[in-house]
């Protein structure tokens, strides 16, 4: 009898050790998985960073075109403005220079009644 029983401790022996196996095979697979893992992580956010990089270089190019827009665009509007101001004034000085002459005569009429 006391085979069946040795024989019994190394059918339990061999399966602890079966089991003792797999559980480092699978400790191994895991660290092996999270060793991928992590490297995936580190590789996505310098892909991030990149993506976040060419985005804020994007933007920067569009806010500069954007102000070269809006500066021209007002450059345009002043020299409208400017353009007819400039022709206004010239009809005020006509109208003032006419007035100052019906003024001048006015008072040379005035001054010298119907003598002129």
């Amino acid at each position: 009898m006391a085979q069946p029983d040795a024989s019994k401790q190394s059918s339990d022996d061999q399966i602890l050790r079966e089991i003792a196996d797999k559980e480092r095979s699978l400790q191994e697979e895991l660290a092996r998985t999270q060793a991928e893992a992590a490297r995936l992580v580190e590789q996505a956010q310098r892909e991030a960073d990149e993506i976040r990089a060419r985005a804020r270089a994007q933007l920067g190019r569009e806010a500069a075109d954007a102000a070269a827009a809006a500066t021209a665009e007002a450059q345009k509007v002043t020299a409208e403005i400017l353009e007819r101001a400039g022709a206004e004034a010239k009809a005020i000085r006509a109208r003032a220079q006419e007035r100052v002459s019906r003024a001048v005569e006015a008072v040379v009429r005035e001054v010298l009644g119907d003598r002129v």
